[in-house]
């Protein structure tokens, strides 16, 4: 499955040893023959596990597989739950805040023995088999309460909402946004020692929770339960005339004066917050509360701005503090200017309006006084070969920069802190990829170079060799039409850790190995080159992965995946075949391999989706990667057990190539 390093460790939180719950053992065999052991398995969730704060989630495991004509009638807090031939069993159940229990509760039957006068037939059959009449097992999970409004009986600030990250170094001309949350219905303001006393602060309207995963992978919809009242938030824009020292906020809640009571009475508004007249008055009586903020603010102390160094061969620039990448693979030896902090991040100024953030580990301050890169780009150059087409920039210094796919035929590459001086753009006339290059210079130190294609690109490389920036656009292979001589990087997800995990225990690692092999020989029978990021169960890190199609000069790349879900997103309802890519020349690809995926399984289309994963960002090819099926369904988890559903999906998967390798040669 996709989920890495992020939410996929927090969804499942499963180890590669189950989860066993045996309350209830064998009856030992008839005939000196060993019994198998009678147990009920849950895989999912774990015991004292802490999942999501959702009002409905999934458990599944297994209790032991039909034998003959025996087979377990399986409950769940008594419900009555199907139960797969293999002996795994699915249920998604309506759950609640707190402590709660699942009680599971297996009784065998015996589907020909349907009335009291043959018990004695099913009671000498069990016994032969060695199973017990009833399995029965508890588990407690702990499920976190939703935030919800105050009650009016007392006037609280019960804490801060989406706070900083950490202490905040500001700059001049920044805006300090403050919110918290606290009783609804009240009078609230901030204040900040030195430079701001009392700042009003305005109770918003009800806000959703909204929860990604079921904003993602299920209906989309927030019950109106689950809506905050009580946040308040105010802000300020700190002006140039003013030094704050590490100083940190005070908030302040009131109840409503008699105006406000007055007013609600007599022009009967409807406030934000649905409070009645009767709570008006009961908050009238209650005492102010105030707080204080768990982060210091401070600005123009001195520190700020000073020159920082990247200092990781790769370096991420993002739009916030851990939040969407502005730009991905800046090299080691870029420079920028630091202006402010957050916490663990670095705030930088890239051009006169754009800003970026960097984490601090990632980078080495240098000396005060060490200005940030200034270059003047006077001339760009082409040089085109059989398999890409260089472009240079000379520059004075080794500027941050962006690479931009507007369509699949157009590029854009933004240079921060450059100047233009271009009087010369010079194209390679003997290669027809680039079909115009035009440059403009949106604001101070924004540089910008648009390239109109002749036809899609196939993919792109960035580096700095020296102070020159050099962008490479990849060709795609000779004869693109067939596979034959095509460099295919073949990934199977996971290996030291299982991944996603079956209701029989069947690991998603497993699977994706097993559908990748079988994927590997039917594209060697057709002329590709495959190499496998892994070819048995050894262990290889996620980032090592792109590395090896990186080294290998793949062409193209399919990462081999089952899925799973986030607590409280319903499997029975959301399920099937899922393609992922993250740049738009990987697109097509993902698009006919999902599909032919959903044409062959008929296990439905779950969607093909824009994913920020770590083995689809390279730039160079294109690449994608497929959720075959659901490891978490009993059904789907025994199909991928079998060769010919493995083949299916192999094919399936091998179709979707060649069709995106027709249509791109029909495209030029």
């Amino acid at each position: 499955m996709l989920w890495r390093n992020t939410f996929r460790t927090n969804w499942l939180l499963l180890s590669v040893t189950q989860v066993a719950l045996v309350f209830s053992g064998a009856i030992a065999g008839t005939h000196g023959l060993p019994s198998p052991k009678a147990e009920i398995v849950v895989v999912y969730p774990k015991p004292d596990q802490r999942i999501g704060a959702v009002d409905s989630t999934f458990i599944f495991g297994h209790v032991p597989q039909q034998q003959r004509d025996w087979s377990y009638l399986l409950k769940i807090n008594q419900r009555p739950v199907a139960v797969h031939t293999g002996g795994g069993f699915l249920a998604f159940l309506s759950i609640s805040p707190g402590e709660f229990m699942f009680h599971l509760e297996a009784e065998l039957i015996h589907r020909r023995y349907d009335d009291w006068r043959t018990r004695s037939k099913q009671v000498r059959e069990r016994e032969q088999i060695g199973y017990a009449e009833r399995l029965t097992c508890t588990l407690t999970v702990q499920v976190p309460e939703p935030m919800r409004p105050l009650s009016t009986d007392s006037v609280r600030i019960v804490g801060e909402f989406n706070p900083p990250d950490g202490d905040l170094a500001l700059t001049a001309g920044d805006r300090l946004e403050v919110s918290f949350r606290g009783t609804p219905g009240c009078r609230a303001w901030f204040s900040l020692s030195g430079f701001a006393d009392s700042v009003p602060m305005i109770e918003t309207p009800g806000r959703s929770q909204p929860y990604w995963g079921e904003a993602v992978f299920g209906k989309g919809t927030i019950p109106d339960s689950l809506k905050l009242r009580g946040i308040y938030s105010g802000f300020v824009v700190l002006p140039y005339s003013v030094e704050i020292l590490s100083s940190h906020l005070e908030y302040n809640l009131a109840p409503p004066s008699i105006i406000d009571v007055a007013q609600r009475l007599f022009t009967h508004t409807s406030a934000p917050y649905q409070l009645d007249l009767f709570e008006y008055f009961d908050l009238a009586r209650c005492d102010p509360d105030m707080a204080v903020s768990s982060y210091s603010v401070s600005l123009g102390e001195g520190a700020y701005p000073f020159v920082v160094r990247f200092t990781d061969s790769v370096q991420t620039v993002r739009h916030g503090p851990r939040r969407g990448y502005l730009s991905i693979f800046q090299p080691e030896g870029v420079e920028a200017l630091v202006v402010g902090a957050e916490g663990d991040w670095y705030k930088v100024q890239l051009s006169r309006t754009q800003f970026g953030w960097v984490n601090k580990t990632s980078v080495r301050k240098l000396p005060r006084g060490v200005l940030p890169p200034r270059s003047y780009l006077s001339s760009i150059r082409s040089f085109g070969s059989d398999s890409a087409l260089l472009i240079e920039f000379p520059l004075s210094g080794r500027h941050p920069y962006r690479v931009i796919e507007d369509d699949r035929r157009t590029l854009r590459v933004q240079l921060f802190g450059v100047t233009s001086d271009t009087d010369w753009i010079r194209y390679d006339f003997g290669d027809d990829l680039v079909d115009l290059a035009t440059w403009s210079q949106p604001e101070e130190g924004l540089y910008e170079l648009t390239l109109h294609l002749a036809h899609e690109m196939w993919g792109y490389d960035s580096r700095y060799e020296g102070n020159s920036l050099c962008l490479t656009i990849n060709k795609p292979p000779a004869r693109v039409r067939k596979l034959k001589g095509m460099t295919v990087v073949l990934d199977p997800g996971h290996s030291r850790d299982p991944g996603a995990i079956g209701p029989t225990g069947y690991t998603e690692a497993e699977a994706n190995l097993e559908i990748a092999l079988i994927l590997r020989d039917r594209l060697q029978k057709r002329g590709a080159r495959v190499v496998m990021t892994r070819d048995d169960d050894r262990h290889v890190d996620l980032y090592d992965r792109p590395a090896i199609a990186g080294a290998c000069d793949a062409d193209l790349f399919v990462s081999i995946h089952n899925n799973a879900l986030p607590d409280g997103v319903n499997p029975f309802v959301n399920h099937g075949v899922s393609t992922y890519y993250y740049h738009p020349h990987s697109i097509d690809l993902a698009r006919h391999i999902q599909e032919e995926m959903v044409k062959a399984t008929r296990l439905g289309d779950f969607g093909l989706y824009h994913g920020n994963l770590a083995v689809n960002r390279p730039t160079q090819y294109p690449a994608v990667l497929v959720e075959c099926a659901f490891m978490i369904i009993p059904e789907h988890e025994a199909m991928l057990k079998t060769d010919k559903f493995r083949k299916t999906v192999a094919k399936a998967i091998c179709k979707g190539i060649e069709k995106f390798l027709e249509e791109y040669d029909r495209d030029r």
